[in-house]
This record gives C-alpha cells, sequence and structure tokens, in this order.
C-alpha cells in the first residue's frame, strides 16, 4: 500500500468553538491491486441526521520544551447543536480524578481516542472528535489573526507566571540552600522560592488587545491569590475561544489559510476526517450565528476536593472516586437549560 499526505485545512464549524483553525495533514491508504470481493447484501440503514449535536474535544498541551509536555492543560468538552443553534463549551480540570489517574494523563498515555474514551465515561456524551493544539501552535495560530480582543472582567495578579526554564535555573541558590529549603518546604511552595523561574503577570479590568503570546499567559496563568486557580483559568480559557470565535468571524479568513498551513502542521493533532471537515466548511456561515454557552465543573457543583493515595490534589465527584452520575446529570441539565434559552 502506498501512503498519500494531503494537507487539509478546515476553519468554519471548528475555529468557531476552538483556537481557530482545523487542518492536518490526513493520511490514506490506497490499494494498488483492486480486490475481488463477493457482492454484499444491501441492507438500507436510516439517513443520518444531519442536525445530530457535534460534539469535540478540545486539548491544549504545553509540547516542546515545557515540563510534563504531553500533559493537558486544558480539557474542553464542545458540542456543536444545529436543531438549538448553539454552541456549549464545558470545562473539564484537568486534577479531575478517573481511572486511578489525573485526566490530564489521558492524552499523553493514550491518545485523542483514550481522551474521548474518559471523557465520554465521564459526561456520558459520545464524543465524536478530539482536536490537540500545543502551545506553539496556539501562539502561531493568534499571532496569524492578528492577536484578540477580550474584555476582562476579572481583575488578576500572577507573581508566579513559569517561564521556560524549566528546573535548571538554581537561581544563585547553592545544593546547601537547596537542601535546607527541601526540609521545609514541598510543592508550589518550594518551587515558588526559585524566583528566577518566574515572571508576574498583571491583568486589569477593561478590553484589552492580546497577541499570541499574551493570551496564552491569559489562558494559563492560575496562582494570583485572587481569581486565581484551575476553575478561573477555565473560565479564562473559554474567554479566549469566544474571543477568537469572534476574531475569526469579523476577518475575510481565507486569506490566511496559506501561512496557517505552513506554520501549524507539527502543532496540531486531531481526527476530524477529511470528509467532515468538508461538510462543515460548507457550514461555516451558519455556525457563526450560534450562541455560545459556557459552563465548568467545579467544586461549587459536581466536584469536591480530595488526595489520592500517593498524596496528590485531586477532585472527585460528589458522589465518590468514578462515580460520574451526578456530572452526566449537570450535563444533560445545562444541555437542556441551552435548549429552552
Amino acid at each position: 500500500m502506498l501512503r498519500k499526505y494531503f494537507p487539509y485545512f478546515a476553519v468554519a464549524a471548528l475555529a468557531i468553538i476552538l483556537v481557530l483553525a482545523v487542518y492536518h495533514y490526513i493520511t490514506r491508504k490506497i490499494d494498488i491491486f483492486p480486490l475481488v470481493v463477493p457482492t454484499p447484501t444491501v441492507v438500507p440503514t436510516p439517513t443520518p441526521d444531519p442536525d445530530r449535536p457535534i460534539s469535540i474535544l478540545l486539548l491544549g498541551f504545553g509540547g516542546g520544551i515545557h515540563d510534563g509536555g504531553s500533559l493537558t492543560d486544558s480539557v474542553i468538552l464542545s458540542q456543536i447543536r444545529p436543531h438549538d443553534q448553539k454552541i456549549i463549551l464545558i470545562s473539564i480540570p484537568r486534577d479531575l480524578w478517573v481511572n486511578n489517574a489525573k485526566i490530564n494523563y489521558a492524552y499523553p498515555s493514550g491518545g485523542g481516542e483514550l481522551a474521548k474514551q474518559t471523557v465520554s465515561q465521564i459526561t456520558g456524551v459520545n464524543v465524536d472528535y478530539f482536536l490537540a493544539m500545543d502551545f506553539a501552535g496556539f501562539i502561531k495560530s493568534i499571532d496569524i489573526l492578528g492577536g484578540i480582543d477580550l474584555k476582562v472582567t476579572r481583575p488578576f495578579t500572577d507573581k508566579f507566571y513559569p517561564l521556560d526554564v524549566g528546573t535548571t535555573d538554581l537561581c544563585g541558590k547553592s545544593p546547601t540552600d537547596i537542601k535546607a529549603l527541601e526540609a521545609t518546604m514541598s510543592g508550589d511552595k518550594l518551587d515558588q522560592q526559585f524566583t528566577c523561574r518566574y515572571e508576574q503577570l498583571i491583568f486589569s479590568v477593561g478590553t484589552t488587545h492580546l497577541d499570541g503570546t499574551t493570551a496564552l499567559k491569559y489562558a494559563r496563568s492560575r496562582h494570583s491569590e485572587i481569581n486565581g486557580g484551575d476553575f478561573n483559568r477555565g473560565e479564562r480559557q473559554r474567554q479566549v475561544i469566544l474571543a477568537i470565535r469572534n476574531k475569526v468571524i469579523n476577518l475575510n479568513f481565507f486569506t490566511k489559510i496559506i501561512p496557517i498551513i505552513k506554520t501549524l502542521s507539527y502543532h496540531l493533532n486531531t481526527d476530524i476526517n477529511v470528509t467532515d471537515i468538508e461538510k462543515y466548511l460548507l457550514r461555516a456561515i451558519e455556525f457563526s450565528k450560534y450562541k455560545v454557552e459556557s459552563y465548568s465543573l467545579t467544586d461549587q457543583n459536581v466536584l469536591k476536593q480530595a488526595k489520592s493515595a500517593n498524596g496528590q490534589a485531586i477532585l472527585i465527584p460528589t458522589s465518590g472516586p468514578d462515580q460520574f452520575q451526578d456530572i452526566q446529570t449537570y450535563i444533560a441539565s445545562v444541555s437542556a437549560q441551552a435548549v429552552e434559552k
């Protein structure tokens, strides 16, 4: 068999809800020698509903030089609902404990397929596709768009946003200094003693223009004493997605196809096939008019704080580990509310 690789770019339906462009190099297998096979019995099959909900798992990961580069920093389940003319975004915290591991380990452990299965198990939603993008691709995507504009409604200052130096820079500390620190501290508190590994971020209330690098910082930040943490970070990630959606809609975006294809091929992974990409592109204008509604799984609704057997800080369902009925009921409920609005 020969393999041929074709670049395909899909923005439209998918860029409306994600980070912008969706394209990928798709592998097609072509038989050189035709096979003689019996004529199959034709069995009528139901005509698929062209307006059925489409579920796409959106994953963001560090890649490259980042610590834990394949772990997913961002896990968002998106649903395009043509019957209701809605797009629903549901943030799933990366520390959610499922099958004896945090959910952000699913993608590096088993790729997009395992990530889809895991999210389906949690939410009760059949996930059709996954789309994973690394930080470098995220930055390049937004820069190609000319940046994004969003309204900051909840200000924050993060004194410990990580620089890309990992744990190699000892910030002038001697082995003796480090040993003394390790005797009394651990985790984030210990890491934050190495101040040269961090920069300070300040975001004030108001509408601001963000380039790709700053947008990534806004979406990743979680160490602010006010409006920090993973739940607020999830809210900011959804804000960024909406800002990108608005920018895509307002641009003559197809003039950007060639540079995006050239710059993003090594930063994006998806299982969306060529046929479906072409189908969704035809509905781009329709999808762009849908209302977007955002929700998040938090310790204020269906989750609670806990510790794993090995001492990790984790989140579990309120009913207990791997008991996802309440989460599924909550998602069904917010989906129903979205239909009624």
